[in-house]
């Protein structure tokens, strides 16, 4: 069985937690979006924006990742998306390209080098 883990910063002191998250009867993320933190060891309500599913995958030296990333691949950055129940890579520089995030299993090395909420920059978002 895998694990579902979610991340997402922390309301007040923008903490990064990392945990599992609380899901609704109907199958959605409950909200306000609270995350169980295993080394916290209780709920810790975070900002709803900032919420982020793990992929499952990991990347250029082991490093996981989550949707709301900024990944580099092939010489192109990447925002990790999770949409119509997959997780996609839409490149920074040409928005309309996007590709299914497994299909690059075994293409090369995808590093996380940033993600939308600490590094917005990278994807010409404001600083």
């Amino acid at each position: 069985m895998r694990d579902i883990e979610f991340r997402g910063k922390r309301l007040g002191s923008g903490e990064w937690v990392h945990g599992r998250g609380y899901l609704a009867d109907n199958g959605t993320i409950g909200y306000p979006a609270p995350i169980y933190s295993d080394r916290h060891g209780e709920w810790r309500e975070i900002c709803d924006e900032t919420l982020g599913r793990y992929t499952g995958l990991r990347g250029k030296n082991g490093k996981k990742i989550f949707e709301g990333d900024i990944a580099s691949f092939g010489g192109d950055k990447y925002r990790i998306i999770f949409d119509d129940a997959c997780f996609w890579i839409n490149n920074v520089r040409d928005a309309g390209y996007s590709m299914e995030l497994h299909a690059l299993l075994g293409q090369g090395d995808i590093e996380v080098i940033g993600n939308i909420h600490d590094s917005p920059a990278l994807f010409g978002g404001a600083k």
